[in-house]
């Protein structure tokens, strides 16, 4: 008979059958299976119960615990990696490469690092290369202002700000106001606009230039200060219109005197002799013009050699070039001159002291003193040249040393001036590093004070010797 056939329980149940025991598989848990052997005689249905609940309860707080356990291990590379990431939008760099046992976590903690590191490089390119823009700008004379699509200042340099005397936060406050049309045409035409005004105190001359900033409504408006360039074209036009004048003076009375005396020779007439004369001081005069022309015309062409030199020699030598004119004009000249050394061209000085000197005699009456004072002070050789002339109206002060300029023209042609010998003077001062000034009082005379500096060191000392 077969061990397996129906209605035959297996060996152990049997076995355990035999000693009236009988036992149950109750639970399988997620920890393992538990088993529970219950005799069937003495258990009862709720200590069967109760034992359960609790075996599941046990077990259900120990799976809770494991599920925690590993959630939070694997969590915390992501809580590191979520940390890294908010550092780097707040702009901290050099953060520390969390690795994660997970690979696909580690790979991207990886990835996250390498964007760090290019996220740092970049941004410091972009602030070296605003930092380059900002000292550009900074630096430069003209001035330079970026206005928003709103209206409002997105950036001003430095020169906007002295040029204009305040940069508003807002196009409507921006002055001059032609400078706001200039901006708002510009950002209607997408095309170039610009404006050029007076502005400030002393008044300057600005020019604003407008111009379409990208493919937005920004507008770049540049701001330039072209006083000088005015003035200097002023003075061009004005010395040509100038120089044509004075030269036909003298050229026209020269050909009008020609005439006359030609046909005074023709007549046998005695007033021949008077339109020699006359010819020979009208050349005389154009040829002191061409001269004063010519040196100012090399003066601003050439830069001047500097050597040693004693100024208290060259002084005295123009004092007794200029002394037989003035004894012509019973004019009388007073001298105090001390040892004083200076770098500078000698011709050009020479020039400069002759034209102050002159200038004195042709303004002073018969009669009338001349005192030349040569010091040193401070520093600096201080010439002073002192007539007691007609004098210079206070309005006139500040234009004498302008080319062509007369207090009174006619006197000054009469007299035989050029309108250009205080230009040549303070033109040779100032390129020795020097400043000439003039004080005046009308109808008491005029004194021009020269400043240059004086020599010092071995090369005064040789000259000395």
């Amino acid at each position: 008979m077969s061990s397996r056939g129906p209605g035959r329980a297996p060996l152990a149940l049997r076995l355990l059958g035999v000693f009236g025991v009988t036992y149950v598989v109750l639970i399988v848990a997620m920890t393992g299976f538990v088993l529970q052997a219950v005799d069937r005689s003495t258990a009862d249905a709720s200590s069967a119960r109760s034992s359960i609940i609790i075996i599941a309860a046990v077990a259900a707080v120990v799976g809770v615990a494991v599920l925690a356990y590993l959630a939070r291990r694997a969590s915390a590379p992501i809580a590191d990696l979520t940390a890294e990431t908010l550092a780097m939008t707040r702009g901290e760099s050099g953060q520390e490469l969390h690795r994660s046992p997970v690979r696909e976590i580690d790979q991207l903690s990886v990835a996250v690092a390498r964007l760090e590191e290019d996220n740092r490089v970049r941004l410091m390119e972009a602030r070296r290369a605003s930092g380059t823009l900002e000292a550009v700008l900074g630096a430069l004379p003209q001035g330079t202002i970026l206005f928003d699509e709103d209206d409002s200042v997105v950036y001003a340099n430095p020169s906007a700000q002295e040029l204009l005397g305040a940069v508003p936060k807002t196009l409507s406050g921006l002055t001059p106001h032609p400078f706001q049309t200039a901006v708002r045409a510009c950002r209607e035409s997408r095309a170039g606009s610009s404006r050029l005004v007076e502005h400030g105190k002393p008044i300057r001359q600005l020019n604003g230039l407008a111009t379409p900033f990208a493919d937005d409504g920004r507008v770049l408006l540049v701001v330039v200060d072209v006083t000088e360039r005015e003035r200097s074209a002023s003075v061009r036009r004005d010395f040509v219109a100038n120089a044509s004048h004075e030269l036909k003076t003298p050229v026209s009375a020269i050909i009008a005197s020609s005439e006359a005396l030609q046909i005074s020779v023709e007549r046998g007439d005695d007033s021949a002799l008077r339109f020699a004369r006359q010819i020979e001081a009208s050349s005389r005069q154009l040829d002191r013009l061409v001269v004063d022309l010519l040196d100012l015309s090399r003066l601003e062409r050439d830069q001047p050699e500097l050597d040693p030199l004693s100024l208290d020699h060259l002084v005295r030598e123009e004092l007794e070039r200029i002394r037989p004119l003035a004894e012509e004009r019973d004019i009388s000249l007073a001298t105090e001159v001390g040892p004083v050394q200076v770098s500078g061209s000698r011709r050009d000085v020479a020039i400069a002291v002759r034209n102050l000197l002159d200038n004195a005699v042709r303004h002073t009456p018969a009669g009338g003193l001349i005192k030349t004072e040569l010091t040193a002070v401070n520093g600096d050789a201080l010439l002073r040249i002192t007539d007691t002339g007609e004098g210079i109206p206070t309005r006139d002060l500040d234009r004498v040393f302008e080319r062509f300029y007369r207090v009174d023209s006619a006197r000054a042609r009469a007299t035989g001036g050029t309108g250009l010998g205080l230009a040549i003077v303070k033109h040779v001062i100032e390129s020795h590093g020097g400043s000439v000034e003039v004080e005046s009082e009308l109808g008491v005379g005029s004194t021009f004070v020269v400043h240059l500096p004086v020599l010092v060191g071995d090369n005064a000392n040789a000259q000395l010797a």
